[in-house]
């Protein structure tokens, strides 16, 4: 099979690449050529490692492929998914990038808890001369243990944040109508065994118990949480979105927090990327990252042995 190679990468993964048997071709082509050139060159896989060399309208013309890698740590479900639906196979680095992204959402989960969002803001501006009233500000932040959080879809990230919050002494309900059960144990690094084993509840039931609730569908889907759903989480405190940029209504979710009825949510990903609304920026109540969810050095490491590998298989 033949592999476009588009924005170029390291020696090692071609001679890899070769050496598994696949032909190799090292060119830069810009995104309105893709089409054209990729049947011209009888293209079989495109090899990407920039996120935004795509869109739909560009994979509806790219549907004779039969395969795109994304070799990135920056990936797009939704994209991912349009992909599949073009009957094109989706490689990506899915389970070296899912603990980062549980990682990223215990930043958000323990920073928001303690108020650390704005105490950063903060302490800068006026730790000098008014560290005696910042203290009294943010004195009243909460522990994560004994809460319950709330996973909405159970992909590999959203087991690896139950298994997270669990060794946190939290309490643990997740919604799947696609995954019933989970049950399965992990080694640690440190190679403590771990065992995760739950149970799919209804939306309902995690909308109304769940104090803190994550975001990981593993699908793309516009507004898995709109207003309608915030207004059922009587116990809710924060809520975390490292999915996807459409997953909340953030009108909704900045209301709620103007509003004061809830104490904090987290975003890495914005439904106005990569311009989020300044109403959402200038929220002093949300814990903000730019689409890191996934980057880490550790995660970049891993991915191209998780892409090389997905590469033998496809063989």
């Amino acid at each position: 099979m033949k592999i476009l190679i588009n924005d170029g990468t390291s020696q090692e993964v071609v001679k890899e690449l070769e050496h598994l048997g696949f032909e190799t071709l090292q060119v830069r082509v810009a995104k309105a050529q893709l089409p054209s050139y990729t049947k011209t060159k009888d293209i079989d896989i495109l090899f990407i490692e920039n996120a935004t060399l795509l869109d739909k309208e560009t994979l509806d013309e790219l549907s004779h492929l039969k395969a795109i890698v994304w070799a990135t740590t920056n990936v797009s479900l939704e994209l991912i998914d349009y992909a599949k639906s073009n009957g094109i196979k989706a490689i990506w680095a899915q389970n070296s990038l899912s603990n980062a992204t549980a990682e990223m959402v215990f930043a958000h989960l323990l920073s928001g808890a303690r108020l650390l969002q704005d105490s950063n803001r903060q302490m800068p501006l006026e730790g000098d001369i008014n560290f005696k009233a910042l203290h009294e500000s943010y004195k009243n932040g909460i522990e994560l243990a004994g809460k319950t959080l709330g996973i909405i879809g159970m992909d590999l990230a959203g087991e690896l944040v139950a298994q997270k919050a669990l060794a946190l002494g939290m309490h643990v309900i997740y919604h799947d109508p696609q995954v019933s059960k989970i049950a399965n144990e992990y080694i640690l690094p440190n190679e403590i065994r771990f065992k995760v084993e739950l149970e799919s509840s209804s939306k309902e039931q995690v909308l109304e118990k769940s104090h803190f609730i994550s975001v990981h569908t593993r699908f793309f889907s516009s507004y898995v949480i709109d207003q309608n759903d915030l207004q059922m989480c009587s116990n809710l405190l924060g809520i975390i979105n490292c999915a996807y940029p459409q997953a909340i209504n953030e009108v909704a979710l900045v209301d709620m927090l103007a509003q004061e009825k809830l104490l904090f949510a987290g975003l890495d990903r914005f439904e106005e990327e990569p311009r989020p609304a300044i109403q959402v920026l200038m929220q002093p109540n949300l814990s903000l990252s730019a689409n890191v969810n996934t980057s880490t050095d550790s995660s970049e490491l891993l991915l191209w042995e998780e892409v090389i590998q997905k590469m033998q298989e496809l063989l």
